[in-house]
């Protein structure tokens, strides 16, 4: 403290601030700690330096002053204020409404920033009250209702390309967005699932090229485009640093059929094993008015493999899988020109069609041959015999179900059976804990699998 004020007397000094000029007063302490002092030692109401200091700080002139304290009063917003005017008026919140001649309820409500539409001439009110200008009444308004009614920033440009290349009611269906006319919170969750800086970034892929012969138009097409999208942006967040060699997927792969008897992580394993002979596999369940079951795409050179629960069963799921690895084994020139291929069930074209039955046949066979298939008809109603054929052959009892009840699509007891047998798709991916099933930060949710599985 100046030793100017340190010589005055305490009433003296009490006098000075309050006759000669508080900020003028305050401007010779050396710090924040020392006016704390001085106050303590004069009893000066803090909340009449809090409502001083803060009608000071307004003011050019007093710049320092603010400068000086430096965050010693922290900013305050309108509820605060009231609170501590009717704490030092001894009054309850009722009695202070009834001075203005306003109903608590809306008093409320602009203090909280709630209320949006208000009478102009309570701000009048408010400042006498408070005893603090009209312009700091409305500040601290605007920004109270901003809390509660964000304002929509974004362009109309954004909005208009949103509604052009997004499903915007398949989306939150999927659980990606929460309504479908908030854009700002759209393209904030579009931006954050694709890895995509600005949403006018965002370019729906080519359709389906690979053995397609001239133009496909495929159903759902703006859906389609971004479960594609969705999955190249998982591709590139886990980016596999593990070269593509054929010869070691070849060489592993007699070993891959035996996972299927482990339920809970025998999926998992696999995809580890596939992750570093360089083919990356994701899990991504499908958008709402989609009948994709799997894809293979080109990344940076290296196959990417995508495959969905579409039907829901554990065997269907490793289906997919060995369908999409048949594409990396046997059509990896024709996907990596076309940068990748979609199984579904809408594309009807021939040359697709046959391609698709080649990659059929080749995931049953793998899985469990025709001719096993027809060893155990005779036996599908004993549980014990399909469970000791499936331990013998190296393949999980449900795969066996379903295999037959393909093989006899007329025949409801083997369907019925197929469902009885077959454990939720869901048990297989346990370690994977489907983390793109929703709209998410990309980065955060590929996260826990690249320390887990992509390594």
């Amino acid at each position: 403290m100046s030793s100017k004020y340190v010589a005055l007397g305490r009433r003296q000094w009490y006098r000075r601030i309050l006759d000669a000029g508080f900020a003028d007063a305050i401007l010779h302490f050396f710090s924040a700690k020392a006016l704390l002092c001085a106050l303590d030692a004069i009893h000066l109401p803090m909340q009449y330096c809090i409502t001083r200091l803060q009608s000071l700080a307004m003011d050019d002139k007093y710049r320092e002053v603010d400068a000086l304290l430096g965050g010693l009063f922290p900013s305050q917003n309108l509820r605060e204020l009231f609170d501590y005017k009717v704490q030092a008026l001894g009054v309850s919140p009722t009695t202070a409404a009834r001075i203005m001649g306003m109903q608590l309820r809306a008093l409320n409500g602009i203090l909280s920033g709630t209320q949006k539409v208000i009478d102009i001439t309570v701000i009048g009110k408010l400042a006498n009250f408070l005893q603090v200008p009209r312009e700091k009444i409305v500040s601290l308004y605007l920004d109270a209702v901003e809390k509660h009614f964000p304002i929509n920033t974004i362009s109309a440009k954004k909005i208009e390309f949103i509604k052009a290349n997004f499903d915007l009611a398949a989306l939150r269906k999927a659980g990606w967005i929460d309504n479908i006319t908030d854009f700002a919170h759209i393209e904030q969750k579009l931006t954050a699932r694709l890895g995509l800086k600005s949403v006018l970034e965002y370019r729906k892929p080519a359709v389906d090229v690979a053995f397609c012969v001239g133009t496909y138009e495929p159903k759902n097409e703006l859906t389609r485009a971004v479960w594609i999208r969705a999955a190249q942006a998982c591709f590139a967040e886990i980016d596999n640093m593990y070269p593509y060699d054929r010869a070691e997927l070849i060489k592993i792969f007699p070993r891959l059929r035996w996972f299927t008897t482990n339920e809970e992580h025998g999926l998992a394993e696999v995809i580890r094993l596939l992750h570093r002979v360089g083919v990356t596999v994701v899990l991504q369940p499908p958008l709402p008015g989609l009948q994709l079951r799997g894809a293979t795409f080109n990344h940076d050179g290296k196959p990417a493999v995508v495959i969905t629960d579409f039907v829901g069963f554990y065997s269907t799921l490793w289906f997919a899988l060995f369908h999409e690895l048949f594409h990396v084994l046997f059509d990896w020139d024709d996907i990596k020109v076309n940068q990748y291929h979609v199984t579904d069930d809408e594309n009807q074209q021939l040359s697709v069609q046959e391609r698709e039955q080649e990659a059929n046949n080749f995931a049953s066979e793998y899985l469990f041959s025709r001719e096993k298939v027809e060893q155990v008809k005779p036996f599908l109603h004993d549980d014990v015999y399909v469970a000791r054929f499936a331990a013998d052959h190296q393949v999980h009892p449900s795969i066996i179900y379903t295999q037959c009840a393909f093989a006899m699509p007329k025949s409801r007891s083997a369907w019925a059976l197929a469902r009885k047998h077959s454990p939720p798709a869901s048990r297989s991916i346990v370690e994977y804990g489907f983390a793109l099933e929703n709209g998410g930060l990309i980065a955060e949710l590929t996260k826990p699998l690249k320390s887990s599985l992509y390594v």
